[in-house]
């Protein structure tokens, strides 16, 4: 129904190679234009989609009622940007010096982005197992509460809740505390203890990532830690795996947010070195990923139109003989596995997904 709408949004997440002809041609059609910038917020890409048409000198033939709303959103950005480097900043002082540990995603990848277009709403740290209860007892200690933000307000977890979360997710139920900067009232800090949503599956991977972990200096004298490169890319790719797979994801239709894919966009651009991808994927399949990481990048690649010969090799060196996972989704809790028929493109965009799931079953061909 918003075929062209739909083109145009990603078109206007390639925010580092635009194709500027292309996204004037989407302009001219008869747009959506409130479809257009509802999407553009959902998948938190609206701060991108701005920064393209300011640079391609597009931002005259956007809506009005569009533009005024991404400029805000971009100009919101960049101060919550600034409120990140301050929470970071406040997060050192609390973390323990005494466990290996490394910060992921948006705390990093934020500083990798032009001011404006990357914010994240928490801070993810990895961790393994053995050492998630002196994680948790430092984070207590300096003020956090374990709980959830609704309308705005801090909700506490029950204990179901938080043991649920640890057996199912392999990640704690979020760790809030108000920290009152701009545009960000609460810090929240989630702690990942796997790779997928099996709690002790990817116990050695983890260990292995946080042996090759590195420095990230932030201002203010506190020494953070982050994945090495490839270990970091790698990652995303996980976790974007199994956010796009699982059932959970999609009944909340959180599984396939555009700026997931973004973020690895912005990397495949950023490390360009053909011989570390080549080195890339023999760790790739040291850590035996091949899969996950095959899918997060292929989706990637197919919806950004990448045309890298680099890519293009580590994806034949990745790609499994049996392709028919890209389109499943499982229910860990009820041992069922899903699939879906639509273009991946499509399915990015399409709403209430549940009822377009098949279940497989012994009958299924």
């Amino acid at each position: 129904m918003y075929e062209i709408e739909n083109k145009l949004i990603l078109e206007l997440c390639k925010f580092l190679d635009p194709d500027r002809e292309k996204i004037a041609a989407y302009m001219k059609e008869s747009l959506h234009w409130p479809y257009i910038l509802g999407q553009l917020l959902f998948h938190r890409v609206g701060g991108a989609a701005y920064y393209t048409l300011l640079s391609c000198d597009l931002l005259a033939g956007v809506h009005r009622e569009c533009r005024l709303p991404l400029q805000m959103l971009f100009d919101g950005n960049r101060v919550k940007g600034e409120s990140m480097q301050a929470a970071l900043e406040l997060l050192g002082k609390a973390l323990p010096t005494d466990i290996p540990y490394a910060l992921l995603k948006g705390a990093y990848l934020t500083g990798l982005y032009p001011a404006g277009l990357r914010t994240s709403n928490d801070i993810d740290i990895l961790l393994s197992g053995e050492h998630l209860s002196v994680l948790e007892g430092a984070l207590l200690q300096a003020g956090f509460l374990q709980g959830n933000i609704r309308s705005g307000a801090f909700i506490p977890a029950d204990r179901k809740e938080i043991v649920m979360s640890r057996m199912t997710r392999g990640e704690t139920v979020p760790f809030i505390r108000t920290v009152h900067l701009p545009q960000m009232e609460y810090l929240e800090i989630d702690l990942n203890f796997s790779l997928d949503y099996q709690p002790v599956s990817s116990a050695d991977t983890v260990s292995a990532f946080l042996s090759r972990a590195q420095p990230l200096i932030q201002a203010g004298g506190a020494c953070l830690y982050t994945l090495e490169p490839a270990d970091f890319l790698i990652h995303l790719c996980c976790h974007l795996y199994k956010e796009a797979t699982v059932y959970a994801w999609v009944a909340m239709e959180r599984d396939t947010s555009l700026y997931k894919f973004l973020d690895l966009y912005l990397l495949l651009h950023t490390w360009t070195d053909p011989n570390w991808y080549r080195a890339l994927e023999s760790l790739i399949h040291r850590y035996g990923l091949e899969q996950e990481c095959y899918y997060a990048l292929l989706r990637t690649k197919e919806l950004f139109h990448i045309e890298k010969p680099y890519l293009d090799a580590l994806l034949v060196g990745l790609c499994p003989k049996d392709t028919a996972y890209l389109q499943q989704i499982i229910h860990p809790g009820e041992g069922r596995t899903y699939y879906y028929t639509d273009v991946f493109a499509d399915w990015v965009f399409t709403s209430r997904k549940k009822e377009r799931l098949y279940e497989i079953t012994d009958e299924t061909p």
